[in-house]
């Protein structure tokens, strides 16, 4: 066999072993409907959260692990359904809900997911489904920490 055919076979080869690779799927990364786990904080006793842009597929089961990294803060985590001017209602209902609501009033029309408020050092699993295709805001509802404290989750067809 001369070079030549050598070099074309090592490519039919190759590109058939790409091939078998890319359609035996990989069983580490989630489905289009399959879940997905992220953790998130607060960034210390920044008004931040870290990371502050998560990406998932509509339809996908989402479970975030809502850290309060803060030494002496509280926090929540709140997915909203619209921009920022829904985010803005819905932290300054905050303030008349108190923190025994966990700074949010008893209307979920615009609240995708939420977590409960949490103590410095203190842990919480909100688990829901990714809704439609879109981008989403997720923010911390304690007084003061909104605008500042927010993140996008952006949500793609698959």
């Amino acid at each position: 066999m001369n070079m030549h055919m050598r070099a074309i076979m090592g490519c039919i080869i190759l590109g058939i072993s790409l091939m078998i690779s890319a359609c035996g799927g990989n069983t580490s990364a989630p489905t289009a409907r399959g879940s997905v786990v992220f953790e998130i904080g607060s960034d210390g006793d920044t008004l931040t959260f870290k990371p502050n842009a998560l990406n998932v597929s509509a339809g996908q089961q989402v479970t975030i692990v809502v850290k309060d990294n803060s030494s002496s803060l509280q926090h929540n985590w709140v997915l909203i359904r619209g921009g920022a001017n829904v985010a803005q209602k819905i932290a300054t209902a905050g303030l008349t809900a108190g923190a025994d609501k966990n700074y949010l009033l008893n209307d979920p029309a615009n609240i995708i997911a939420n977590s409960p408020l949490l103590s410095a050092g203190q842990t919480a699993d909100v688990t829901f489904t990714a809704p439609e295709a879109g981008t989403y805001i997720f923010i911390c509802t304690v007084p003061v920490h909104f605008p500042q404290m927010q993140g996008v989750l952006t949500v793609s067809e698959h």
